[in-house]
């Protein structure tokens, strides 16, 4: 993927979070900023950004010289890490949910 593609992808999605943003009314009676449900969007958000971009970065990463492994091994790799953070994520907010019930 060219890395001008990648920019106005990156531009655009700024552009979203910045007019979602100013769009929200502040909710004056909490202080927290986000939900956990909020929270969990956004993070399912940017894993969905993270996934989206991997192929091309395993092919930019593979190309490099002083890489000796494949796109497959990178790309794997990327895999088990964000299939990490998922699980991570998902544990979490399942104890977050659990003291609220309490």
């Amino acid at each position: 993927m060219d890395p001008l593609v990648v920019a106005i992808i990156a531009l655009v999605v700024a552009v979203g979070a910045v007019v979602y943003a100013r769009s929200v009314k502040p909710d004056t009676s909490s202080s927290a900023g986000l939900t956990p449900g909020q929270a969990l969007g956004a993070g399912i958000v940017g894993l969905g950004i993270l996934l989206l971009a991997m192929p091309w970065a395993a092919g930019a990463i593979a190309d490099l010289e002083f890489i000796s492994s494949s796109d497959f091994g990178i790309l794997s790799g990327a895999v088990y890490a964000i299939g990490g953070l998922a699980f991570l994520g998902g544990a979490v907010l399942m104890v977050f949910r659990n003291s609220l019930d309490s």
